[in-house]
């Protein structure tokens, strides 16, 4: 896998930052932890061309830096390289739920990788020391933020969002609440290895006086956890980054009023622009904050689509609405899907500690225009959940107009009651998509996100499976999956299947890796025909295989993409000059018209399916939550 995750890694950064970042990325991705005189070593380059590829890398935060007594080591950070190709797909989210300036905004940090508010200001032309441009003719400043569109859009035009100081603190400030955008702090640089280490030695000094013995080793990897999610979630550079302000706001008369310090609320999504009275409430930010856009964050969004996609194909549109809105109200608590510092001692313990939304709170988030009828029925009232109380009854807004179920005309339900049938359809399905855990507010609900998600990565598996053995194979991993280790007759017997119907997709999909046998001897004398071979399904070993060959396929499609490019490079330069866009049918002939058609056509194919191969990534790894470590077992 690392071969190919090398690979991806070294394409995405050589098409966003050019040849000479790529190289170092790839020297120190093949290679792992180098000095300068190291990377000097095993490459052509000189060590001023690696300085300035590394002051790139570094920017973007695709290479983690440590200083030592003696050196400076540097070593790529995988995930954020990786998460260059997933760009596009969260600024869409973040317009989708924060507006197109939000959009925009995270657009531009994402090609950053970090920037200071102050420089944010500046190159959006709202700053104070800024007041005398031309705001409504910025379109791309000196430091490659896009703001607005260019003049020669015609019609299509769209109007700049932030026109002013306070719309851009207003966002920023939306965008810190809700977690898409976090600041930067000095340890966001160094590499993981080197925290711990740096963490396991002041623990050693400052809680067992520097030795560590038997069962204190446990105690200290508990107590290095909790200093390392400390480093992780606490502001301790304040004073650096925000001049001795909490959570970056400027200190000035407003402190006074503990009113303004609650965070905004943020139940829908924000329409362009803004009003005086939201800009009025503004929190001024300090100038010095440092803010990145949180991939953690944004991979818990990722899980909330495709959770909410998952159900959509079982319950329906309406219900996945419903589901949606408790994903999200379950965001604010969720921030990122896997905490390696806050490890549960069991599942159960796990299960408890999730937050709750309830059937009131999910009511006053959805859209009013939502008909949650659709998909219910009124019988559902009766045999679903508890029978509903008369204040409930009295309190619950109508949806509407009666609805039958063919005896004749029944009274229309609330909408609290029908949110609570949504929520028991979740509850009831198989894949159990909320668990029911009380009566408070209307119902409270809680989603296992650990069964959930091998749910998911099931569902992907067996998807693979089906494309490419066929529906025989694909209810073959079922079986394997839910009954465990069983013989050829066994599977046959279970899924009514003939045994030499199921002897050619075993014997394919372990040619393949996807199913192995054990074999277990009757007698001593471990003869084959005193030998009974049992087939048996491991989703991990296959979770593995389908990953790798999603990293070596996405590799490819970046390739494809760059070999398709290049053929038709002359014909692009050409439909990129100033003089010819906007009148294409006038400088091109219509053969090149036919190629850069063709091009674009082929392009957008290539990268629907990287978006794809993107999509399987995420279910596949960043959704999959780590196993209970055995020695966090409850004594047996």
């Amino acid at each position: 896998m690392a071969e190919h995750i090398s690979e991806l890694c070294t394409l995405l950064v050589d098409d966003l930052y050019g040849e000479l970042s790529s190289r170092v990325f790839s020297i120190l991705a093949k290679l792992g932890r180098l000095t300068i005189r190291g990377v000097v070593k095993y490459s052509d380059l000189t060590a001023r061309d690696i300085k300035h590829g590394l002051a790139v890398l570094i920017q973007q935060n695709l290479v983690l830096h440590y200083t030592t007594e003696e050196e400076i080591f540097y070593e790529p950070h995988w995930e954020q390289a990786y998460a260059l190709v997933r760009a596009g797909k969260i600024v869409k989210m973040v317009e989708d739920r924060f507006g197109e300036s939000a959009g925009g905004l995270v657009s531009n940090l994402l090609l950053l990788g970090h920037a200071r508010i102050s420089d944010l200001a500046d190159a959006y032309g709202v700053s104070f020391k800024a007041g005398g441009v031309d705001s409504e003719s910025l379109h791309v400043n000196g430091n490659g933020i896009v703001n607005g569109d260019d003049a020669s859009a015609g019609a299509d035009k769209r109007q700049i969002h932030i026109k002013t100081l306070d719309d851009l603190h207003r966002i920023l400030r939306q965008l810190l609440d809700a977690g898409f955008i976090i600041p930067v702090r000095r340890r966001h640089f160094h590499p993981t290895s080197d925290l711990r280490n740096e963490a396991e030695r002041i623990v050693k000094a400052n809680v067992f006086g520097g030795q560590v013995k038997g069962k204190q080793v446990a105690e200290m990897e508990v107590e290095v956890n909790k200093l390392l999610k400390k480093w992780r979630d606490e502001e301790e550079d304040e004073e650096v980054q925000t001049g001795g302000a909490s959570a970056g706001m400027k200190r000035g008369r407003e402190d006074s009023n503990l009113q303004a310090r609650k965070r905004v609320k943020v139940n829908a999504r924000i329409p362009n622009g803004s009003s005086s009275a939201a800009a009025a409430n503004v929190i001024p930010l300090d100038d010095d904050l440092v803010v990145a856009v949180s991939q953690d964050k944004c991979t818990v969004a990722l899980r909330t689509e495709q959770l909410v996609d998952y159900a959509s194909r079982y319950l329906g549109e309406t219900t996945s609405k419903v589901y949606e809105a408790l994903l999200r109200q379950m965001e604010k608590k969720v921030h990122r899907c896997n905490d390696p510092f806050d490890q549960a001692p069991s599942e159960e313990d796990e299960a408890d500690s999730l937050p709750s939304v309830t059937a009131r709170e999910l009511l006053d988030i959805l859209d009013p225009d939502l008909d949650l009828t659709d998909g219910v029925r009124n019988q559902d009232a009766q045999t679903n959940g508890d029978a509903l109380s008369d204040d409930e009854e009295d309190t619950s807004m109508t949806n509407g107009t009666a609805r039958t179920n063919g005896t004749g005309p029944v009274a229309p339900l609330g909408r609290l009651d029908l949110v609570k049938l949504h929520c028991s359809l979740l509850f009831e399905d198989p894949r159990r998509f909320v668990r029911w855990v009380g009566k408070g507010g209307g119902g409270e609900y809680k989603v296992d996100f650990r069964p959930l998600t091998l749910s998911l990565i099931q569902h992907e598996l067996e998807a693979t499976v089906l494309a490419r053995w066929g529906p025989l194979a694909a209810r073959i991993i079922r079986i394997l999956h839910a009954k465990g280790k069983l013989d050829e007759k066994q599977v046959s017997t279970t899924g009514l299947m003939r045994t030499k119907e199921i002897r050619a997709a075993l014997t394919a999909m372990q040619e393949a890796n996807f199913v192995e046998t054990q074999e277990v001897p009757k007698d001593n004398t471990r003869a084959p025909s005193r030998t009974m071979y049992f087939w048996f399904f491991d989703q991990e070993r296959c979770r593995q295989l389908v990953l790798t060959d999603t990293y070596k396929a996405m590799a490819r499609i970046l390739q494809r993409i760059k070999v398709e490019r290049a053929k038709v490079q002359s014909v692009i330069d050409k439909a990129e000059r100033s003089d010819v866009v906007g009148h294409e049918d006038r400088f091109l002939t219509e053969t090149e018209r036919r190629a850069l058609r063709t091009w674009r056509e082929g392009e957008e194919k290539l990268l629907v399916q990287l978006e794809r191969q993107d999509n399987l990534v995420a279910i596949l790894r960043d959704f999959k939550m780590p196993p209970i470590p055995k020695s966090s077992w409850n004594d047996l």
